[in-house]
């Protein structure tokens, strides 16, 4: 994949989640990391995109990363996360070129907007943006009595 293909899929209107959002705990994720397994997301370009994501409730903070098969991950979003120098702990990595999957995304741009949001405001910010439709059920792990 190249940029110009990535961002054709990024902008690829229709993307489709039918499955539902479920964050468990895992062995082997972390202390108590609750994940959810990689789910697919249908694209008119046939695209085998798969989405997995990450929720600390210790710090509080939530990854989504969306990975091509057999290229690697294409776009993960950040919310409390790491600290990266220069953009902070909201941000976004994203392809910029070639050998961003192998280097596991090495560019990020600051997403000061996702800051103070919940798990479901950045997950329902995060599918406008990237023209999701998500028709399953989004358990947000950061509600009480939620199912972990």
């Amino acid at each position: 994949m190249n940029k110009n293909e990535f961002d054709q899929l990024r902008k690829l209107p229709g993307k489709t989640i039918i499955d539902d959002i479920t964050f468990s705990l895992k062995r082997g994720s972390g202390a108590d990391n609750l994940v959810f397994d990689p789910i697919t997301v249908a694209n008119s370009l046939d695209h085998e995109v798969l989405l997995n994501g990450t929720y600390k409730p210790s710090i509080p903070s939530v990854t989504f990363n969306f990975v091509l098969r057999g290229t690697g991950p294409i776009c993960r979003v950040c919310v409390n996360g790491v600290i990266h120098k220069d953009v902070g702990r909201h941000h976004k990595h994203e392809f910029t070129a070639e050998t961003d999957p192998a280097g596991n995304l090495p560019f990020a741009i600051a997403r000061q907007d996702l800051k103070g949001k919940s798990v479901t405001e950045v997950w329902q910010i995060l599918c406008k943006e990237a023209n999701i439709s998500h028709t399953g059920t989004f358990h947000a792990p950061d509600l009480e009595g939620n199912p972990q």
